[in-house]
C-alpha cells in the first residue's frame, strides 16, 4: 500500500496509507477538512473540561487536608487563589479557541460566498 505524499506540520513525510486516488491519507485529504475541523474542536472543549474536573478534585483534597488539619489555612487561602488563577486562564484559553475557531469559519464561510 502506498503512503501518503503529504508533508505534515513538523516537515516530515505523512507516513500514513494513501487512501484514494489523490495519493492522500485521511488526514491530509481535502474531502475531510470539515469533518477534521468538527472533530479537532470536541478535542479542545474535551481537554478544557479536563482541566476544571482536575482543577475541582485538587480544591476538594485542598478543603479535606485544611479540615484534618494537615494544611494552614493561610497555604490554603494562598493556594485558593493560585487555583482561581488558573481558573481564570483555563477560561481565557476556552474564549481564544472559540473566537479562533468562529474567525476560522466566517473565513471559510467568506470564501464558499465569495465574499472574500
Amino acid at each position: 500500500m502506498s503512503r501518503c505524499r503529504e508533508t505534515k506540520a513538523n516537515g516530515e513525510l505523512c507516513t500514513l496509507p494513501a487512501s484514494g486516488p489523490q495519493g492522500l491519507c485521511w488526514a491530509h485529504d481535502p474531502a475531510n477538512r470539515e469533518q477534521r475541523s468538527r472533530m479537532a474542536s470536541r478535542a479542545a472543549r474535551s481537554k478544557g473540561n479536563k482541566e476544571v474536573t482536575i482543577l475541582k478534585e485538587e480544591i476538594k483534597a485542598l478543603i479535606a487536608d485544611v479540615r484534618s488539619g494537615e494544611l494552614d489555612r493561610n497555604d490554603a487561602a494562598v493556594m485558593v487563589q493560585a487555583y482561581r488563577v488558573l481558573k481564570d486562564f483555563v477560561a481565557l484559553e476556552r474564549h481564544v479557541k472559540e473566537t479562533d475557531e468562529l474567525a476560522a469559519d466566517i473565513e471559510e464561510l467568506k470564501r464558499e460566498y465569495g465574499a472574500a
